[in-house]
């Protein structure tokens, strides 16, 4: 049966919502003042400064139960654990560790890896960065120790417990949507400066990949094993122990190489809570602007990366056909040793002084080149930034534009984005930043983030459009994007800081850098996975290349493509800090000058901030993309 003629709304009612909040927006706009009336600025700032106080009083005396039995004792052992890497591995003789590396990954018959891997170790010591090399390298394999010990019998535990997994999600999740320089404050509370701080931040941020793989690993173990392991009497444990942690232990691996990636980018923030080594270094050299300097250390912690990286592949490698034989395995031990005993016997412990070179001119030399030859093209590209985008969008939403109108536009937005609910946390979570004066600085961040967000979709999708329809492009891309995911994100800012001078230019191009790679990434997958058969049915109807791909292959792979772009949002939101530091001004550097001055009030309201700009961003592109998902088959 049809509906009667002239029954159907129009077109254009569509529309009415719209209209209807565009001018209720107008209204406000001349009925409210554009500031926002703070009324809580020091409702959470003064009773977080004297936690503070207390925990630095009681840190220094011991007096409190809290910290006599279980903060203090906890600081000495991971300073304790630390340390005890340290002694180790600066015990060895110098060039144990190259050697030792590329025997670990030479095993597996990897043998271009191994020499890589051993070559980036020396490169520290020619550049005369043994010794905070080292440092990072103790760090890091404390934290990923650790967050091992802790995240694979958690994933093992919620595989066989539904109900602790479902405990354990929102906390996870919660853990890998806040950037992860929000850790710090509470931990300089309890810990101080040092490394215990950085080493505990390491591991909270680090923990999530082990536990969620270790579950998927345990989880997709075939039935037809375990059953067959019951049917011969094995017990539970003997079950888990020979049968499933063995078959999932390339995915529990795999989890392992992720949270190494992971440590290895927060460990370099450390820094900000003197945890040394060579993050402390680039520090220095981006305070100082010595560009030589800071690309040489930069370069190494690269080093690190490629490393830890080649490492990581070699461990999640199964394959034994690939195995050396274990004659050759013995004797490569036995080198080891004797080498070791050797070089202790010589002292040959600390890396040879006269290779590393007296100084860094020879790089400053290149980087003057590049500023004087590349300048007036990076002053246009700052200019028409900064000058003819940030600025006008910051003048316009902080000053121009009243606080509730825009609360009301963007709660809408919301709404049809993901839903009453978000759309009440969304307005819930403005009111509250701004009533912490915050909103200012807010508006301000997440004018730099969606910047940096549009620049990286622009690139990465249509170069993920290419990869997914093109083997070689995607061969090409695959050592490029390989390299962008494994330098730690302070490491863009030094050649860009370098070219770009101080601004928020060098946090918006560092950003789209470190976040296009999973746009990229996951926008070949989605077109690479499109249904063939939707492809040729296009196809028969003699639809073009330009029409399949726009009417098809987009439409259909919409969902990850959205997914990608989640991603991307925060990875560049997790840049806010490392923008901070090089005059990207906002919730950035009021993070960063809370972390070195002591500011626990300020950095709290801060880190709220950030954390409630992560979650409305994080939610409202998950619930968008799931909007491109097709329906459920019936």
């Amino acid at each position: 049966m049809t509906a009667p003629a002239g029954t159907e709304r129009p077109v254009w009612t569509r529309y009415l919502p719209y209209l209807a909040v565009l001018g209720a927006a107008v209204v406000i706009q001349f009925l409210v003042t554009t500031e926002f009336p703070a009324r809580l600025d020091n409702f959470f700032s003064d009773p977080v400064d004297s936690l503070g106080a207390w925990g630095q009083v009681n840190r220094r005396t011991g007096t409190h139960p809290l910290f006599t039995l279980v903060f203090n004792p906890l600081t000495s052992a991971v300073d304790g654990g630390i340390g005890l890497l340290e002694t180790a591995l600066t015990w060895l003789p110098w060039y144990i560790l190259p050697t030792g590396i590329f025997v670990l990954i030479a095993r597996r018959r990897r043998f271009m890896d191994a020499s890589v891997a051993a070559a980036a170790m020396i490169y520290p010591g020619l550049m005369g960065l043994w010794e905070p090399t080292i440092e990072t390298l103790a760090l890091m394999s404390f934290a990923v120790l650790v967050s091992a010990a802790i995240g694979i019998p958690l994933g093992i535990w919620a595989a066989f417990r539904p109900r602790v997994e479902a405990i354990l999600r929102p906390f996870l999740d919660i853990m890998q949507t806040v950037p992860a320089f929000v850790y710090f404050l509470p931990l300089l509370i309890l810990f101080g400066i040092g490394k215990t701080n950085g080493a505990i931040a390491t591991i909270i941020y680090a923990l999530p990949p082990v536990v969620r793989l270790t579950t998927l690993g345990i989880r997709s173990v075939p039935k037809q094993s375990v059953e067959a392991s019951d049917m011969f009497g094995a017990s539970t444990s003997q079950t888990l122990f020979k049968v499933q942690i063995p078959t999932a232990m390339p995915t529990i691996l795999a989890g392992i190489s992720q949270t190494i990636m992971m440590a290895l980018g927060i460990v370099v923030l450390a820094a900000l809570v003197s945890a040394g080594g060579l993050g402390g270094l680039v520090l220095q050299s981006l305070q100082a602007r010595r560009s030589g300097r800071g690309i040489a250390v930069g370069l190494a912690i690269v080093a690190v990366a490629m490393i830890l990286d080649r490492v990581g592949r070699s461990m999640a490698d199964s394959d034994r056909s690939k195995k050396l034989s274990l004659r050759a395995r013995f004797g490569l031990l036995g080198g080891l040793l004797i080498g070791t005993v050797v070089g202790r016997l010589m002292e040959w412990t600390t890396f040879p002084s006269i290779w590393a070179p007296r100084s860094f001119d020879w790089i400053d030399t290149g980087v003057d080149w590049a500023i004087a030859n590349w300048s007036p093209y990076t002053r246009a590209i700052n200019d028409f930034i900064v000058g003819g985008i940030v600025v006008p969008l910051r003048n316009f939403f902080i000053g121009t534009v009243a606080w509730p109108a825009l609360m009301l536009v963007v709660a809408f937005l919301v709404w049809r984005m993901a839903g009453p609910r978000l759309a009440v946390f969304s307005v819930l979570a403005m009111g509250f930043v701004g009533s912490i004066g915050m909103w200012d600085l807010s508006i301000d961040t997440v004018i730099q983030v969606m910047i940096g967000v549009f620049i990286a979709v622009l690139i990465a999708v249509p170069v993920g459009i290419m990869a997914g329809r093109n083997e070689r492009v995607e061969a090409a891309l695959g050592p490029i994007l390989d390299g962008l995911q494994t330098i730690p994100s302070l490491v863009y800012i030094i050649p860009v800081v370098t070219l770009f001078t101080l601004g928020p230019m060098p946090g918006i191009i560092a950003s789209v850098l470190y976040a296009m790679v999973p746009g990229v990434r996951i926008t070949a997958l989605g077109i690479r996975n499109v249904p063939s058969e939707s492809v040729e049915a296009s196809e028969t109807f003699g639809a073009t290349r330009p029409q399949t791909m726009f009417g098809v292959r987009i439409p259909l792979a919409a969902p990850t493509i959205m997914t990608g772009i989640n991603q991307v949002i925060m990875m560049v939101l997790a840049m806010v800090v490392i923008a901070g530091l090089v005059g990207g001004g906002a919730l950035g550097f009021e993070t960063v000058r809370a972390l070195t001055r002591n500011l626990y009030g300020h950095g709290f309201e801060v880190g709220l901030a950030i954390a409630l700009i992560a979650m409305v961003l994080d939610r409202s592109t998950q619930a968008l993309a799931r909007r491109f998902q097709p329906p459920a088959a019936t």
